[in-house]
């Protein structure tokens, strides 16, 4: 699949800058098809696998004003779709992130949709939103690094929602481009099943307590912790769900020295955001038969 990638983005000379490959601690031949690939990336390798983290190495290292940053089972990504990218960051300087579109590699419908509107109505629009799908995201460099770069003890789950706070705290808006769309070849081999059950639920009191005032910290998690009780009990996960709630609430001192509540303006522009979140009767509807965990 990083193959795959590589050899797309090498057909992109024309409009892309620089290539980095920032291998999380592989134990397969992903630094030799890096050194061995024509398009030359600029390669980091870390000593360990710090999850999403990851990223941070990548965006610290690129030295262009508008940086994409792919997960390595993202294809897709083209001329039109740069060209669009730049326009977006160029004609609104208030911009820090744009997310994409994101299309199943096989089937061609839309996933990794975690935008508080019905994908149906909107998948193909332009709009602002309050998250940050990371596996298929453009920044501007200098929004991200005032925001701070991602968080590395979250690992996985809500460190994208996480940087959209400290990002709309700095000034910047996220924007949902429909226009540009890439294909996700998921597998599942490299992920363990439990994963989203654990890392969803812990990184919800985590999330809360680095950036929530105290009330709407608590509506938060609390609301957070239960639909992921209900997918733990119906998929058969309830022990890493409570696990994930035990290790979420013994981390809570650590976060703590990280608190930082965003600024009233942000909170209600996130409130605002989520006045076109769909009724609960819609989500009940698309996810309680849907084998998979996600907020």
């Amino acid at each position: 699949m990083l193959r795959e990638l590589l050899d797309s983005l090498a057909t992109l000379t024309r409009v892309v800058h620089e290539v980095i490959v920032v291998d999380n601690c592989s134990d397969d031949d992903t630094e030799k098809i890096v050194r061995g690939h024509d398009i030359c990336p600029y390669y980091i390798r870390l000593e360990k696998n710090i999850g999403a983290a990851a990223r941070n190495y990548g965006l610290k290292k690129a030295s262009a004003d508008i940086v994409i940053t792919l997960d390595d089972d993202i294809t897709g990504l083209d001329e039109a779709a740069i060209n669009t990218i730049k326009r977006i960051f160029e004609s609104n300087t208030g911009v820090g992130a744009v997310n994409f579109q994101i299309k199943d590699y096989y089937t061609g419908r839309i996933c990794n949709w975690p935008h508080y509107k019905k994908e149906e109505e909107y998948a193909d629009k332009v709009f602002r939103t309050c998250e940050i799908t990371e596996g298929a995201v453009a920044f501007r460099s200098s929004a991200v690094e005032k925001a701070g770069y991602y968080a590395e003890y979250f690992f996985l789950s809500h460190e994208g929602p996480d940087l959209v706070c400290r990002m709309l705290d700095s000034g910047y808006d996220i924007i949902y481009a429909g226009d540009v769309s890439v294909r996700h070849k998921h597998e599942s081999a490299g992920r363990k099943s439990w994963y989203n059950y654990y890392y969803d639920t812990r990184n919800i009191f985590w999330l809360a307590v680095r950036n929530y005032p105290v009330l709407y910290a608590i509506r938060y998690a609390m609301r957070g912790a239960t639909v992921m009780m209900i997918y733990a009990l119906r998929d058969g996960y309830f022990t890493y769900w409570m696990k994930g709630i035990f290790d979420g609430l013994a981390g809570m001192r650590k976060v703590m020295r990280d608190r930082r509540v965003i600024s009233d303006t942000s909170l209600v522009s996130i409130k605002g955001l989520l006045k076109d979140r769909p009724d609960t009767f819609y989500y009940l509807k698309k996810r309680i038969f849907q084998k998979s965990a996600r907020l």
